[in-house]
């Protein structure tokens, strides 16, 4: 993504927000979790502005390659990994320069050094705007893999760790679909002869092929009576594998 998704309500507060702070000579810090848009919203605030890791900011002005001189704005990405903010920030203070910083926790230190201060939400808290990246991942991932065809969209989103585990679950699950019985083997082969170098014995690496079977049987055909008769084996030795795979009712 290039720019900010605001499509919930509440991400469209927070851009108006970002807008409006653009405007005003203060220091500003973006709050929130992991892969949220908030170095996306540091642009809106300094568009022009050059962003800097905090480790490569306390590089540059160590070494002296960044000339104070020369900018009015500054975006400072993971704040919270300088050794000291405060020194930093004075520095900057002290040169007329703007601030706007990220980070992933807030500190009470922040509103010391911070005029503005915005918080994003995990993207669990903002639907519509999983809905649009979806759409947006969907349609890069259909380039990636050079799909011309329509996909199945019923993708189980991951969110844990918000647009990175949303890309990727997205991604998986495209090119899952796409896979056929030969690229599965081949896969599989490759994989096993990796555990084989680790002495795994056939015991060991049968639950590989057992568990996704089992779990597949059981979401196709609810019932183990169901599951034993398209199975084809006796049911208490289905019951068996399910208890001893770990596999619920």
């Amino acid at each position: 993504m290039e720019s900010f998704i605001a499509q919930s309500k509440t991400a469209k507060e927070i851009l108006k927000i970002a807008t409006l702070s653009s405007t005003l000579p203060v220091n500003c810090i973006i709050l929130g979790p992991k892969a949220v848009g908030k170095s996306l919203l540091a642009k809106v605030v300094a568009p022009n502005a050059k962003s800097y890791t905090a480790l490569d900011l306390q590089k540059a002005i160590k070494s002296k390659t960044l000339d104070l001189n020369t900018i009015n704005e500054i975006i400072v990405l993971d704040i919270q990994k300088l050794g000291s903010i405060k020194q930093i920030i004075e520095l900057f203070e002290e040169n007329n320069i703007k601030v706007i910083a990220t980070a992933t926790n807030n500190k009470e230190s922040y509103r010391e050094f911070f005029q503005a201060q915005i918080e994003i939400p995990p993207l669990s808290q903002r639907l519509e705007d999983v809905e649009f990246l979806k759409n947006e991942y969907i349609d890069e991932a259909k380039r990636v893999f050079l799909i011309d065809n329509d996909i199945n969209e019923d993708i189980e989103l991951d969110l844990s760790n918000n647009a990175i585990s949303l890309k990727k679950s997205i991604f998986r699950s495209i090119l899952f679909d796409s896979l056929r019985k030969n690229d599965i083997m081949n896969i599989l082969e490759k994989f096993l002869l990796k555990e084989l170098d680790n002495s795994s014995s056939y015991k060991e690496l049968l639950p590989i092929f057992e568990i996704p079977l089992l779990k597949a049987g059981q979401k196709k055909y609810k019932s183990q009576l169901q599951m034993a008769k398209n199975f084809k084996i006796n049911r208490n030795t289905l019951r068996k594998k399910m208890i001893g795979n770990g596999i619920d009712e």
